[in-house]
């Protein structure tokens, strides 16, 4: 669908006829003495040349190229995004008699579309993983709230857990259960997370930015055999999970010095009955608290490793496109890869390193340059005057990754297996004898991106604010801290200070989201880099006030008995929640609460049949004036406990007889 906008008219519309017509009208103006206009006429021949160069040069003036297109975007300092490659996870299955196995980080393996035999393409693996032949035999989780054994969620698909529980305190411990000790034959161990964000909005973006968010939590590793006395700390050698805020791998070691270092106490009976197989455990413990949100699992496992669509290529020699073999050297001579798209390339011309650049512009004639066509897979060298020549019986050798593109999003359905033509597994077994399940499709593979798509890429961009000078900007720039999921801001203007009141997402059963130090630290730091030169900002949780309620009135004869309370609780928080309430929008920023909002909202609910007082009582920061709830405009609402007196209306009408 195109973009509705005005109609660029041609610079100049006149046709070959009109220019030869305007030329001939004006000869007598200039050469009286010529009369013979007519075509056989030399000077009416030399005017009908100069009137077709004329219009081909009007043509060409009245067209912007993609290369001209192209130009543009680098002048606003962006370039078209090459292909991505296509991603997924596999598990991988050790033989019955091996007890483990090391998978080095590009490991080749192929994906055979089931419907199509002839569709196959190359994965790699992402990371190292060390296989083990031990079995997660339970999950529990262990707070003060109680023991909750997580094992069938965790093996379920379409279910989910909270690993620390719905509200992570210092102290709290995960617990995983396994058959046998993984780390019997070997110092290390790959876990997997699959972290359940399909409820949660996505981490915040903002343009090519990184994010810069660095957890305040400290989950603490440790390990425990059964004969062992005590826990003993484990190192963790590789954290893809950012202490739990996402999906990745988590590699543990145990140190070199395996005497106990951790707690020498467990904080639950260990289980003899449903788990008695367990011989080894692993926990993790919050020594420091402080998540926005709770982290939620879809599964945590041994064996799973994560692959891509692209394949290492290297020390192949590239093909000179269309080279002629009576040119000692030709001016921007351009060579081929063997495999496309090329998502990166190393290229080295009779053993010296050549550099890749975006364009020749900036390239002198002894600079040894090279520009990359990914989509195409092709390098093309510099014409002498802007980048080197390679000579024309120079070598031209490439270390180079193919892949990306849509191709590579093969469904679940696809067949798995690892090459024999890949780097060798560390381990007593073969890799032709590893089994591979796929646990879902591959996904995110994208082709390179038009120039069309680039260039609408680049305006949506351009209408994002990306220097704060009104508070709008900042109240925008906040929100689109990199890697963050932001619930809503809000922006103060004082005389000497700008304050910035950051509200984390949160799911709805947190009553009160606060950002960590961590989190703030980031929104200040991504804000301060964008800031104007001298103002002065302060980012911020919000103040909750805390409110109790107590609700008097008569229940419908319906609702006998006791259990209103939670109805008329779940009414109040989801009025004055800070991201879901008033409506959806959060409840304003120093908003008053008024005894008559609630009156009002409560006389609605099915439960009630008469409201006849509801009392407010405030916490930290607030104060009552007759029945209004007044906040400062960096505070709003957190309900800390509700209470109903709800007569039945037939217990009233009993009691007046």
């Amino acid at each position: 669908m195109g973009t509705v906008g005005i109609d660029v008219p041609d610079l100049d519309d006149r046709t070959y006829e009109e220019i030869l017509t305007e030329a001939t009208n004006l000869i007598p103006a200039y050469a009286e003495e010529w009369t013979d206009l007519n075509p056989h006429d030399p000077g009416i021949a030399i005017l009908e040349v100069l009137a077709w160069l004329t219009e081909t040069y009007i043509y060409q003036l009245d067209r912007v190229t993609d290369d001209h297109r192209e130009k543009y975007l680098s002048l606003l300092g962006e370039r078209r995004r090459p292909p991505t490659p296509a991603s997924t996870r596999l598990r991988l299955q050790l033989p019955a008699d091996t007890a483990w196995a090391h998978v080095p980080a590009g490991m080749r393996l192929s994906a055979t579309d089931a419907d199509d035999a002839d569709a196959s393409y190359w994965f790699e693996t992402d990371h190292p993983v060390t296989l083990t032949a031990a079995t997660l035999e339970c999950v529990l989780t262990v707070t003060d709230a109680g023991k909750t054994d997580n094992t069938h969620a965790n093996r379920t698909e379409g279910m989910f857990y909270r690993a620390f529980g719905d509200d992570p305190a210092a102290g709290d411990l995960f617990y995983l259960g396994f058959d046998a000790d993984p780390f019997a034959h070997t110092r290390t161990m790959t876990l997997t997370v699959r972290y359940h964000d399909a409820d949660l909005p996505e981490p915040a973006t903002h343009g090519s930015s990184e994010p810069s968010f660095t957890p305040s939590v400290d989950p603490v590793w440790e390990y425990r055999h059964e004969d062992d006395d005590a826990w003993r700390r484990l190192t963790v050698e590789a954290d893809g999970t950012n202490a739990f805020y996402r999906s990745g791998q988590l590699t543990l070691a145990l140190p070199d010095d395996r005497s106990a270092t951790g707690s020498d106490t467990d904080t639950f009976e260990r289980p003899t009955d449903s788990h008695s197989s367990v011989r080894t455990w692993l926990r993790c413990r919050l020594e420091t608290a402080g998540y926005e949100i709770p982290p939620q699992f879809d599964a945590i496992e041994p064996n799973v490793v994560s692959v891509s669509h692209h394949l290492s290529v290297t020390d192949e020699e590239l093909t000179a496109v269309d080279r002629l073999d009576d040119v000692p050297a030709l001016d921007g001579q351009t060579y081929a890869f063997e495999r496309s798209p090329v998502l990166s390339a190393t290229v080295f011309v009779d053993g010296h390193r050549w550099h890749e650049v975006p364009d020749f512009d900036a390239s002198g004639p002894d600079d040894r340059h090279f520009v990359l066509d990914r989509e195409d897979g092709t390098v093309t060298f510099g014409d002498g005057i802007r980048g080197r020549v390679p000579p024309a019986d120079a070598s031209v050798v490439a270390d180079y990754v193919a892949g990306g593109g849509v191709a590579g999003n093969v469904p679940a359905t696809a067949v798995w297996h690892v090459s024999d033509q890949t780097v060798s597994i560390d381990g007593p077994v073969d890799s032709a004898d590893v089994d591979v399940e796929p646990l879902a499709a591959a996904t995110g593979g994208t082709d390179g991106e038009t120039v069309d798509d680039a260039l609408a890429r680049v305006r949506r961009a351009r209408r994002i604010p990306s220097r704060a000078v009104t508070a709008d900007d900042y109240r925008s720039i906040a929100a689109q801290t990199p890697g963050l999921r932001i619930g809503r801001t809000n922006v103060l203007l004082e005389d000497d200070e700008i304050t910035i009141v950051v509200v984390p997402f949160a799911p709805p059963d947190v009553g009160a989201p606060e950002p960590s130090e961590g989190f703030v630290r980031a929104v200040r730091q991504y804000v301060s880099e964008r800031k104007l030169l001298g103002d002065r900002v302060c980012v911020t949780g919000p103040q909750y006030v805390g409110l109790e309620i107590e609700v008097t009135g008569r229940a419908r004869a319906r609702y006998a008995g006791s259990g209103h309370d939670a109805a008329v609780r779940t009414a109040i928080e989801e009025f004055v929640h800070p991201l879901t309430g008033n409506g959806g929008d959060g409840w304003p920023f120093g908003h008053t609460l008024h005894r008559s909002d609630l009156v009002e909202l409560l006389a609605e609910l099915d439960v009630i049949d008469r409201i006849d007082e509801v009392a407010i009582t405030a916490h930290g920061g607030a104060t009552i004036d007759d029945g209004a709830v007044r906040i400062d405009d960096t505070a709003l609402f957190a309900v800390e406990n509700v209470t109903t007196s709800l007569s039945n209306r037939s217990d009233s009408a009993t009691g007046g007889e």
